[in-house]
């Protein structure tokens, strides 16, 4: 297998669509659903992940269950990397933001408890010759506990 920076793109679709995803469950909610319910407590509405410093912002976020995933995931990020077929000496950089808008809100369809606003998740990587591999994920979350 010839490894290909024109990867990076699947690879940045791939990374953010497991993140976000119901893979990433934690304690008593899915990751989303903790990222969720503290940006509503905090007002703080924007999460940014460095994936390969494994940095992430703002503190207000950061829970130990929120810090615990993100951490996980970023070490998986060079794994994912090789067995999709690249190479992390292609990758420069490689950013996360998830963003919720508090503003928006609507009952769950399937459950009329659950109030679910609408996000955006967005992962760009960076590749050695400076080329961005953008990938957007949107829709909308609810978290599961109070």
């Amino acid at each position: 297998m010839k490894i290909r920076r024109k990867l990076l793109k699947s690879i940045s679709h791939n990374f953010g669509h497991s993140f976000i995803s119901l893979m990433n469950y934690i304690n008593d909610d899915y990751f989303m659903g903790h990222v969720l319910k503290q940006a509503r407590k905090t007002k703080c509405n924007k999460l940014t992940v460095d994936i390969l410093e494994n940095l992430a912002e703002p503190s207000e976020l950061l829970t130990d269950p929120i810090k615990s995933s993100i951490e996980h995931w970023n070490k998986w990020f060079p794994t994912l990397v090789k067995s999709s077929g690249s190479t992390m000496d292609y990758v420069s950089s490689a950013k996360m933001t998830i963003e919720f808008e508090l503003n928006l809100a609507r009952p769950h369809l399937g459950n009329k408890g659950f109030i679910e606003s609408p996000f955006v998740c967005e992962i760009v990587i960076i590749d050695d010759r400076g080329k961005e591999y953008i990938r957007k994920h949107e829709g909308w979350w609810f978290p599961e506990t109070k």
